[in-house]
């Protein structure tokens, strides 16, 4: 059964039969590869993944849009032999299930969220496939699949816009709550991850006659974890504080086409326990900075070619005890897109970076360099 046939049972349980002949189906795929390899230091030397997400949209009209997305995902390690213990490794299988469903309180200016994920994706593995996880989480590199699984969680929330002057002005806020899971096979530690409320706010609007501006910020508190042990009761986990993302982009009319210069900042101002798919990683107090550039040049009336450049820098407190930040790394991809409108209900999008970088391990400086490939295929029926 494809996946639009299956969204579309789904959401029949959600709406009335009287909109079946309202509903829109649309669908998206893709192939992304990549590959890195890394310097001396560390205790693998290359790694690869491969990441096929899959995502369907059904639109009912104006009442509102259900959104399913899941996907695979394949991650390979090589071992650099730095440890005796450890050799080439390997994790596959589906990624989690998730569902959203929008409905227009307020058509245009109000809609409210219901979200769930299925835990359909790793969320046990191997003590010894503990490296593999923790290496794509990196955020210097940015691997498209950073997690393959988790518990589950279920949530809901709202967003809105409305006008001010030239301008609208977004907000909305979001509630998370997790399951529980076992994070490594073979143990009866349970991890119980605390909720996370979300607020956002955002302003965007034209300031001249071809030039828009766009700023956001996302303020997000975490509750605490706990560990539940069969036979012994939970305990909690402490380090869990607040985490504000901040986004800036210019978009520029430029001739045929555009350029947009965009900047980003994720900063997390105290300790924090983050999940992963094998349970919790504890974080101290860290930042992240980002920042980069495109420009969108349409060749003729179905192409559009997309040359773009991105600089990350990560770091990071030594420990929970010390608040000044150490830097982790940085990073420079660039690259470009090819956005082809094959025909009037199918659009292919090719893509292909490179980034080079380094990472610091132990107060080591570590190279890392690579690339990655993707082709994107989005259906409009």
């Amino acid at each position: 059964m494809s996946c639009a046939r299956l969204a579309a049972l789904a959401a029949g349980v959600l709406v009335p039969a009287s909109l079946g002949g309202q509903i829109r189906v649309d669908g998206r795929t893709a192939v992304f590869y990549e590959s890195y390899s890394f310097g001396s230091g560390l205790v693998f030397n290359q790694l690869s993944e491969l990441t096929v997400p899959l995502g369907v949209n059904l639109r009912f009209g104006a009442t509102g849009t259900l959104a399913l997305s899941g996907g695979y995902a394949r991650v390979d390690l090589r071992s650099s032999g730095l440890d005796p213990t450890l050799g080439n490794q390997q994790i596959s299988g589906p990624l989690d299930t998730e569902a959203r469903v929008s409905v227009n309180v307020v058509p245009g200016k109000l809609v409210a969220l219901v979200t769930g994920v299925i835990p359909t994706g790793i969320k046990s593995v191997r003590q010894q496939e503990l490296s593999v996880l923790g290496a794509i989480s990196s955020d210097v590199v940015g691997f498209t699949a950073t997690s393959l699984g988790s518990g589950g969680n279920v949530g809901g929330g709202f967003a809105g816009a409305v006008p001010v002057g030239r301008f609208a002005l977004g907000f909305g806020a979001t509630y998370r709550q997790p399951m529980g899971y076992v994070p490594v096979l073979g143990e009866t530690r349970e991890l119980r991850p605390g909720a996370e409320l979300k607020f956002r706010t955002g302003v965007e609007g034209a300031v001249a006659r071809r030039t828009y501006v766009r700023l956001a910020g996302i303020l997000a508190r975490t509750q605490k974890d706990r560990i539940a042990v069969a036979g012994v009761g939970d305990s909690t986990k402490n380090g869990l504080g607040n985490r504000v993302i901040g986004y800036l982009s210019v978009n520029q009319g430029l001739g045929r086409g555009s350029v947009t210069v965009y900047g980003f900042d994720v900063f997390r101002g105290d300790p924090q326990i983050e999940q992963t798919a094998v349970g919790a990683a504890r974080l101290p107090r860290g930042n992240l900075v980002a920042g980069g550039a495109r420009i969108d040049w349409p060749l003729g009336e179905r192409v559009v070619v997309s040359p773009q450049a991105e600089f990350r820098m990560s770091s990071a407190a030594p420990s929970d005890t010390v608040t000044a930040l150490e830097k982790l790394g940085q990073s420079v991809r660039a690259g470009a897109d090819v956005r082809i409108q094959a025909t009037s209900r199918a659009t292919l999008v090719f893509q292909g970076s490179g980034v080079s970088g380094h990472v610091i391990q132990s107060g080591a400086r570590v190279s890392v360099s690579g690339y990655r490939a993707s082709l994107f295929v989005e259906l409009n029926p």
